[in-house]
């Protein structure tokens, strides 16, 4: 029976609730919620079989309206402050994902400073799965802390717009990028950033699976920094899961193809495909299309094993991939001179921990002639570039403790240029201070109270000299002893003369006055 149907045109589009839902991009379930606001548009007709509505006036709620339901601001008006903090400006974005991003004024940084908001959408707010992304999203983003990682600055719940949270305003995506095409020191310097992030996130144990040059965002310096976790998920078996279903996700062309077939249970080898599509939408300054990418190009064969279907051929993980792009765009080279070598592992070991050029420090200061100090003191110049707290937890804490006794010697004995001494001795009260191992404890004082006496550098000394009196149990006071031992009695009285000596654990004071006076301890 006809309810209600007088006086109407019949417009172009009509549907009922499923329709609607297509339109809108939600579940029927979702339509229903919708519903329930105040500007929602009413029904064109009433039929027994249900509601009809003007699927164009759908339409035009969903591009404008849609994003001022329950209170949201329009594009164009500064009308909310979002946690009584930001207030909102002009939106930035809203295609696609689950949430719309607004430039805001930071209320609480000097000048009002711009940031971005992102919204959860009001057409996913009522499905509790894109509620648990958002909230899963804040929370992962505020718990990472890399250059190269988009962060949180704040979150919460507003009462009027819903959920939300803040990150640093960026000057525009990689996307934006692309059209312009890049040559091969500008894709590697992206290529570096997205790697350094990449690397990080998986250390952290967590899998993006939704990195595409839209979410590789240019930060307010200018490097390249990874957003958008809303697809992001914790490696097999690393803690729970939000997706509820093997159902493919994530953007077509980036996506690796074991990601359509098992979402659940993909690993970070699917963030390396996406990070070799990247790349090649870098080479072909497009969306990429099939596999090809430009002849002649030296990064090409790199691009194509990153996104190999079969996720075993790919690089390891996100530090052989770098090393691969920057390989095969370094420019033919004469032959290596020690000085070449040490700035070019410097360099490497600077961006994030290369596992590889930690590698090649170790075999270089293994195989130097002693007698060549110079060449020794060059191999061991680049480990204060190091992750120190990577090598010596995830990496070879053993490996580490071989190489640091090298580098005591060299502090001892290699002839180390005056400027360089106090990064040598920052890197060595760190190594102390991350370790904590009575045998990094002994090699540092005795290489830091050498180096200090020799260069008659006095901020070394002062490195020393807080290293010891840091020193309060019983075993780490006989570690540092032993290295005042070894580095001589002119070395510990200029060091650890009565007046610091004063200062120390009672061993160590009175073992260091009697190593200064050449009494054996």
């Amino acid at each position: 029976m006809i309810v209600a149907m007088t006086s109407i045109s019949v417009p172009a589009r009509l549907g009922g609730v499923s329709e609607v839902a297509a339109e809108l991009g939600v579940s029927r379930q979702q339509v229903a919620n919708l519903r329930q606001q105040p500007d929602f548009p009413d029904p064109a007709a009433r039929l027994s079989a249900g509601d009809i509505w003007d699927l164009d006036v759908i339409a035009r709620w969903k591009a404008s309206g849609l994003h001022r339901a329950a209170g949201r601001p329009s594009s164009g008006s500064v009308t909310a402050a979002v946690g009584k903090r930001f207030a909102l400006g002009p939106v930035i974005s809203d295609k696609g994902g689950f949430g719309v991003v607004y430039s805001a004024r930071d209320l609480a940084a000097p000048a009002g400073a711009w940031v971005a908001v992102k919204l959860l959408q009001q057409a996913k707010a009522a499905d509790p799965d894109a509620v648990a992304r958002f909230i899963r999203e804040a929370q992962t983003m505020a718990a990472l802390r890399h250059p190269n990682v988009m962060p949180v600055i704040d979150s919460g719940a507003d009462p009027r717009l819903g959920l939300w949270y803040a990150m640093p305003l960026a000057l525009g995506n990689l996307a934006d990028d692309l059209r312009a095409g890049l040559g091969d020191d500008a894709i590697v310097a992206v290529m570096r950033d997205i790697c350094a992030g990449l690397d990080y996130i998986h250390r952290c144990g967590i899998t993006h699976r939704d990195l595409k040059p839209e979410n590789v965002l240019r930060t307010q310096v200018g490097t390249w920094a990874i957003a958008d976790f809303g697809l992001s998920s914790p490696a097999p078996g690393a803690g729970p899961r939000i997706t509820r279903s093997a159902a493919g996700m994530g953007s077509p062309v980036y996506t690796a193809p074991e990601q359509w077939l098992d979402a659940r249970n993909v690993t970070q080898a699917a963030d390396i495909y996406s990070a070799g599509r990247v790349l090649q939408a870098m080479l072909v300054a497009a969306r990429p299309s099939g596999d090809s990418v430009p002849p002649g190009r030296p990064l090409g064969p790199v691009a194509q094993r990153a996104f190999s279907p079969a996720p075993h051929h790919r690089y390891v993980g996100a530090v052989q991939l770098l090393a691969a792009v920057e390989t095969a765009a370094a420019p033919a080279q004469p032959a290596e001179t020690p000085t070449g070598r040490a700035a070019r592992l410097r360099q490497r070991l600077a961006v994030l921990f290369d596992p590889d050029a930690a590698a090649e420090v170790v075999r270089w200061a293994e195989h130097v002639d002693p007698a060549e100090t110079a060449d020794l003191a060059l191999a061991l110049s680049a480990l204060p570039a190091s992750a120190l707290e990577v090598w010596w937890k995830h990496y070879d804490s053993a490996g580490f403790t071989r190489v640091f006794g090298l580098y005591a010697d060299a502090l001892q004995n290699a002839g180390f240029i005056f400027a360089d001494c106090d990064p040598l001795a920052d890197f060595a009260r760190r190594a102390v201070e991350v370790t904590r191992d009575p045998v990094i404890l002994r090699d540092a004082v005795r290489g830091l109270t050498a180096l200090g006496y020799h260069h008659n550098r006095w901020h070394v000394r002062d490195v020393a000299v807080a290293i010891l009196q840091s020193v309060r149990e019983d075993a780490a006071a006989v570690s540092a002893l032993q290295g005042l031992s070894m580095a001589g009695f002119a070395a510990t009285g200029w060091t650890a003369g009565p007046a610091v000596a004063g200062t120390l654990h009672p061993l160590l004071r009175d073992g260091a006055l009697k190593v200064a006076a050449g009494v054996p301890v």
